[in-house]
């Protein structure tokens, strides 16, 4: 859904809007620890399941690869010596055979990192799979998506949520986590060798002696990656804030732009075209004035880390050099603590060579753990539960509200027994077809309680019939399957309901609500009732666009081929009356239903 609301405008760098007073409760960022906790209840699922029996395997074949990984980085480490050695050394004999091992240890190296590579991307898929069935099935099940869109203002583009942010957060996830993981080993594995290579000495520099304890390497790149570490932090800050704007204002956009494909016709009628470019223009300035501040605010934080990147190339050369020219090292030994600084440095610097995917994985989390919390609130809300019990359908006590606590039905009972049929009518806001979404369970404000027949197959059709993509016999059959009708029983039933110019279409895939009238879609929605064969039919002024010869035709036809079936109806035609047996009128004090 679209918001509302503006954020706040003030002028930015390019003198345009920038959205730096934007109400926070618009963004709903978390803290470090509530993300870190949604982290977990969001990942965590997955890996206690079977299915997750290949992706373990493959999250030790990530490791054992990481391991070979590191392993290999430290005879690297070793190599450089030897060779600058030998080269020092003019040591034709021991340059060649160190050619040989650097081109084995390349070979193996190059394998690791592309199987690796490969595995990861197998163990994404499978867990992004997992992650996307189960929000599919928790965001449709029991009609929280109806709900959700009824009772929630903060959790816009569900679609979002579950086609890029799930993607992004496990692909964010594995990456960040084995780049941490693996940046930790070989701090680990390269602080000791750092270590030993920064052994205590005394030399002279200009006419003073400079003594250097034990380690003195190893605290040189910890004081100098802490001082990147705080600096990127400080500055990389907003970047969590603006990541997760952006996406909701890229989410907005698109949304607005799938609007207009899905009531082309209504717009194309109203000649709407200049008010939704003006809408889609609005939208599209939020993303680019919002993407302004994100590049501007990553130019600050890309001038730190690179110099901080390139300063520590050049930093450990100029602190070993001194003992390379008082004849204390080899150059060999200035190329090895150049690497393994390196190494030891990059490990700690960890935070800030991933600033920036952090703040992005952050925004995920933030806009997942939202979701989360919403589909939970919308599934927890009371709501009608229908029963299934004896022969009749039944209702007892059902009081119906709006959202906002205004009463429309204070205390409906009734019994329909099968063959018995029902025409609800009120005046328009009455409750009508609220009254049927209560008895569907969909409704959220309402108690009291509903029983269906035991083993009743109900069937609710709507005003405007929802068209499923896929073929015309899809859209006959929903909700059910298409596969087991024949194609004869179809044109026959076409024929019937005066739609036999469609029977040549059965099999032909389209967007059916934008090729077909209402009033086609309504002859439709009929079809749906005989071919499923409900034993209750609900159904909301489904003839509201038809004119009243094919309304009694379709009426009739129901009559006839579901005789036992138990009939809801709401509309307003009084033409309707003959078809019913028993007549409920909202706009009555004492609501009750009575034979027709």
């Amino acid at each position: 859904m679209l918001r509302k609301e503006k954020p706040v405008q003030s002028e930015s760098v390019f003198g345009k809007r920038r959205f730096d007073g934007e109400n926070p409760e618009r963004h709903e960022s978390q803290s470090v620890f509530d993300s870190v906790k949604a982290f977990f209840r969001i990942a965590v699922p997955f890996w206690k399941t079977r299915e997750s029996g290949l992706a373990w395997v493959m999250l030790v074949g990530i490791v054992a690869l990481s391991a070979l990984s590191i392993y290999l980085a430290k005879q690297f480490n070793d190599w450089y010596k030897g060779f600058w050695d030998y080269m020092q050394a003019y040591n034709l004999d021991g340059f060649i055979g160190m050619l040989w091992l650097f081109g084995f240890l390349a070979t193996v190296h190059v394998c690791a990192v592309v199987y690796r590579r490969y595995i990861i991307s197998a163990m994404e898929i499978r867990w992004r799979r997992w992650l996307t069935t189960d929000y599919i099935r928790r965001y449709t099940e029991n009609g929280t998506f109806y709900r959700l869109q009824l009772t929630d203002q903060k959790t816009d583009n569900p679609d979002q949520r579950i086609s890029e942010d799930l993607s992004q957060f496990v692909s964010l996830t594995v990456t960040i986590v084995i780049s941490i993981l693996t940046d930790l080993s070989m701090l680990v594995t390269f602080a000791i060798v750092l270590w030993g290579l920064s052994q205590a000495v005394t030399f002279p520099v200009m006419g003073y002696e400079i003594s250097l304890p034990d380690g003195y390497l190893l605290y040189l790149a910890i004081i100098y990656a802490a001082f990147g570490t705080v600096f990127t932090f400080i500055i990389g800050r907003p970047l969590v804030l603006l990541n997760f704007r952006q996406q909701r204002y890229e989410a907005d956009f698109r949304f607005s732009l799938v609007r207009l494909r899905e009531n082309a016709e209504s717009v194309a009628i109203y000649k709407g075209e200049l008010e939704e470019r003006k809408r889609f223009n609005s939208l599209f300035l939020d993303v680019v004035h919002n993407y302004v501040n994100l590049i501007v605010k990553t130019k600050q934080i890309g001038y730190f880390t690179l110099g901080y990147a390139q300063l520590a190339v050049i930093f450990p050369i100029l602190i070993s050099a001194p003992m390379y020219f008082a004849k204390i090292i080899t150059l060999g030994s200035i190329m090895q603590i150049n690497s393994a600084f390196g190494k030891v440095q990059d490990s700690l610097s960890t935070l800030i060579e991933n600033f920036t995917s952090l703040a992005a994985w952050k925004a995920v989390i933030d806009r997942l753990s939202l979701f989360e919390k919403s589909i939970r609130a919308a599934d927890s809300l009371p709501r009608i539960v229908p029963e299934k019990s004896g022969q009749e359908l039944s209702l007892e006590h059902v009081r119906v509200t709006k959202p906002d606590g205004t009463l429309l039905i204070p205390d409906l009972g009734f019994t329909l027994p099968p063959g018995r049929s029902l025409l609800i009518k009120g005046h328009s806001g009455c409750g009508k077809s609220t009254l049927l979404r209560t008895v569907a369970g969909i409704w959220p404000y309402a108690e009291g309680r509903v029983t269906f027949p035991e083993n009743a197959r109900v069937l609710f059709l709507s005003q405007k019939p929802y068209m499923p993509l896929g073929t015309l016999k899809d859209a006959v059959c929903y909700p059910g399957n298409s596969n087991l009708v024949a194609d004869d029983l179809f044109v026959s039933l076409l024929d019937d309901v005066g739609l036999s110019y469609l029977s040549g279409s059965l099999n032909v895939v389209n967007q059916w609500d934008h090729v077909l009238s209402l009033g086609e879609q309504q002859r439709i929605s009929f079809l749906r009732a005989f071919v499923n064969k409900p034993d209750v039919v609900f159904m909301d002024e489904v003839t509201s666009a038809l004119d009243e010869t094919n309304e009694v035709r379709l009426y009739s036809m129901l009559g006839e081929v579901l005789p036992k079936a138990v009939v809801i109806s709401v509309g307003h035609r009084s033409t309707l009356k003959e078809f019913h047996t028993d007549i409920l009128d909202l706009d009555e004090k004492d609501m009750q239903v009575k034979p027709r």
